[in-house]
């Protein structure tokens, strides 16, 4: 643009106000010392004041998936209309479905609902969360809601209630817990729980391993479960009519029939072969039972805990002396920047 120049600096020029801007540093060091002592108070304050707690429990399990396939024996069943299952196809926990499990709501606030104690009188998990992370001040304004507590059964709550109890699952979803592998190619899976409270971070991780176990086997086994069911009944009813028949044949046999009745050998002849076919029915039946026994115990998977919190927590907060040095060596950086820039301004 015409009229205007542009102003070029050379590398001693640069070297020139290094130095003017360093002796000026120097001459200041006292108040880059006092800002120091301020940022490493600051951080102090924040130890002593407001700095929260920070426990973290950690479970981790393995699920160890038994792939078998029937074969012949499913045929088998299904001729008599029973369906053993586990021929193939997908897994409800296969890949990462088993993180979405464990941080899923009918999981996490069954949880929740549990009492911390033994005790009847105890609070549950959702109380104790609601009291230590003062979750509970937001409703200082209705004292319904700030006075409210939790029993231990989900078909109680009310309406207000399971939305408090929604909130405070959404929260923890987004603050406390956390859900992985501890290999990215591995099977072991990782629950962590961070809280305040030591006692809630140790329960809520243990719970939620031994409540995502318990509907895991409830799937996976449920429908093998009511085949069986179903079989045993079966096998039952048609054992109670074999006895029946049984007696039914002895009593139609007479001793002392007259041989020109020819009719006089029928019913023990319908007697033994109604007794025959449903003896040939149960045999059947009961190999399919003891079949599907064998293969629900070989398609069960198993669950095994590997790790679980110890009975005292370390805290994980950040320390005193870490925060006075982040605190001061961030408040000395923030001075000497601020001092350069309005160095270079007044001198360009």
């Amino acid at each position: 643009m015409e009229g205007s120049t542009e102003k070029y600096y050379s590398l001693g020029d640069v070297k020139r106000l290094a130095g003017a801007f360093l002796k000026k540093l120097v001459r200041r060091w006292w108040l880059l010392v006092l800002v120091v002592i301020a940022g490493a108070g600051l951080g102090a304050f924040y130890y002593q004041s407001i700095q929260k707690s920070k426990y973290e429990a950690v479970c981790t399990f393995i699920l160890e998936e038994k792939q078998t396939s029937m074969g012949g024996l499913s045929s088998l069943a299904s001729q008599f209309g029973f369906d053993l299952g586990g021929t193939g196809g997908g897994s409800l926990f296969a890949g990462d479905n088993i993180f979405d499990v464990i941080r899923s709501k009918k999981v996490l606030q069954k949880v929740l609902l549990m009492p911390l104690g033994n005790a009847a009188e105890s609070p549950t998990l959702a109380d104790a969360y609601m009291d230590f992370t003062g979750f509970r001040n937001r409703f200082r304004k209705n004292p319904a809601l700030l006075n409210m507590h939790f029993s231990g059964k989900e078909e109680t709550l009310s309406p207000v209630q399971d939305s408090v109890l929604g909130l405070i699952y959404e929260s923890i979803i987004e603050k406390n817990l956390s859900v992985d592998r501890t290999n990215k190619k591995g099977s072991i899976v990782r629950i962590g729980v961070t809280a305040e409270n030591s006692l809630f971070a140790k329960l809520l991780a243990e719970r939620l391993v031994s409540e995502a176990s318990s509907l895991y086997l409830t799937i996976k086994t449920g429908s093998a479960i009511a085949n069986i069911n179903q079989l045993q009944r079966r096998s039952d009813s048609l054992l109670s009519l074999l006895n029946r028949k049984a007696y039914t044949a002895a009593f139609s046999q007479s001793l002392d029939a007259n041989p020109g009745l020819k009719t006089a050998a029928v019913p023990v002849e319908i007697a033994t072969r109604d007794k025959a076919v449903i003896a040939t029915i149960y045999t059947e039946v009961t190999k399919n039972l003891e079949a599907s026994k064998l293969m629900l115990a070989q398609q069960t998977p198993v669950i095994q805990l590997l790790d679980k919190p110890g009975q005292t927590l370390k805290d994980q907060k950040k320390g005193l002396l870490y925060l006075l040095f982040v605190g001061g060596a961030l408040a000395g950086f923030l001075f000497i920047f601020t001092e350069a820039a309005r160095f270079v301004l007044a001198n360009i």
